[in-house]
């Protein structure tokens, strides 16, 4: 196994496996293929952790019922507990993505009927309409960046609106969501650590409001439904419906932002497949899946060793953090073939980019929508879309997710 801080002729590890690094970041491909290649499963010693890069294996511990996700059951120096450390005098509150069961079970049976396919399925008129409204405010622009103006604003309006929060504050929901976009940095900046600390306080503040709203006047919406478990005894706490009321909003902007844009730029440079999507708009539902292969919103998912535990024949023990990368996995040759390639007529673009077994993404549903119905729209409204030439793709340096800050596109 390798070690971090050897020459350069050992494997990439540690900081080289995140978008922290420049090579990474915009070539991660050049570093995955090669530790899937030489040390598929890798022990990370920068960050105390077995890092994973052949889809089999990312399949087999995503789906595993026998790992844990809460990092309090990790060793004091792995990765799961390092990365979510307690922020200054601030106990660590889990949400349902770091959860075990019977908690996990408890709160996430609470918010599922919202977010199962038939749920989705009659809401996809109002996602189309609100994606139509967006695009009608920049009709007549020559220019615009397509994540500011509608990858950004379409999912934090959607789940808002779900949520039963004022969508006038979409701009706010958006900057405070997009500071926790470093809550899995572990070598956060102070500037880092206070923007995060900022927008998770205004978040709870925030939701703080509305629960004591929820109290007095009672809706139809998520919130609403929320306090109602919680005045019923024993299903959540006021903390647990704020945490869980942060967690759907922020996981519901970024991720389906991310989804979007790198969906839109992957086609904005494969010409020949927008061309297929334009002439056939009913690959839409393939094509989305391409996307989440081919260069997935989130690229890694975590599991705890609760027991000693073998993956890929190495040996762990209990407490050890396994990082399973969900970018590798996708592009892994033995499962896809030319992997590289970007088609949106892939026979079978499997992926795990929505993680697996009990923690399976709540919003896969809604996200898929919410791309299907808004991507194919955009290049509905304009024919002529193209990158634009005065703008350079520059992607985002945090962790774990995965995506671009701006994407700039002309319309003629």
């Amino acid at each position: 196994m390798a070690d971090a801080g050897k020459p350069d002729d050992k494997v990439p590890t540690g900081l080289a496996l995140t978008a922290l690094n420049p090579t990474f970041r915009d070539r991660p491909h050049t570093v995955l293929d090669r530790l899937r290649a030489e040390e598929p499963v890798h022990r990370d010693r920068q960050f105390d952790r077995v890092f994973l890069s052949r889809y089999e294996d990312v399949r087999a511990v995503t789906s595993d019922r026998s790992l844990a996700v809460d990092p309090r059951k990790s060793r004091e120096t792995a990765f799961s507990r390092v990365v979510l450390r307690a922020r200054g005098d601030q106990p660590f509150e889990p949400t349902m993505l770091h959860l075990d069961d019977p908690d996990h079970k408890r709160m996430r049976g609470l918010v599922s009927q919202a977010f199962n396919q038939r749920s989705i399925e009659a809401y996809r008129p109002r996602v189309r309409a609100i994606a139509e409204g967006l695009l009608d405010q920049v009709a007549d622009k020559p220019a615009f960046d397509v994540i500011e103006d509608y990858a950004a604003p379409l999912p934090t309006i959607v789940i808002a609106e779900m949520l039963g929060v004022d969508p006038a504050h979409q701009a706010d929901f958006k900057r405070w969501s997009d500071t926790l976009a470093h809550s899995f940095n572990p070598v956060r900046t102070p500037d880092q650590e206070a923007r995060l600390q900022w927008g998770q306080n205004s978040l709870n503040a925030y939701f703080k409001d509305a629960v004591d709203a929820r109290r007095g006047k009672r809706g139809t919406d998520l919130v609403s439904a929320l306090v109602g478990a919680q005045e019923e005894g024993d299903h959540l706490t006021e903390r647990e419906v704020i945490v869980t009321c942060n967690l759907l909003l922020a996981a519901g902007n970024i991720t389906t932002t991310d989804l979007m844009g790198n969906g839109i730029l992957a086609l904005l440079r494969h010409p020949d497949q927008l061309r297929k999507l334009r002439d056939n708009p009913d690959l839409a539902r393939n094509a989305v899946e391409e996307m989440l292969r081919y260069d997935p919103p989130v690229v890694q998912a975590g599991r705890i060793t609760t027991a000693p535990y073998t993956i890929g024949g190495v040996a762990l023990e209990k407490g050890e953090t396994i990082t399973g990368s969900l970018l590798a996995a996708g592009h892994d040759p033995a499962v896809h073939t030319d992997p590289d390639r970007f088609d949106i007529e892939r026979v079978d673009p499997r992926h795990l980019s929505f993680g697996g077994g009990l923690h399976f993404c709540l919003g896969a549903p809604l996200a898929r929508a919410e791309a299907q119905i808004a991507i194919p729209l955009l290049f509905e409204r304009f024919p002529k879309l193209r990158l634009d030439p005065d703008h350079e793709v520059e992607r985002k340096d945090a962790p774990v997710f995965n995506g671009v800050k701006a994407l700039w596109v002309r319309t003629s």
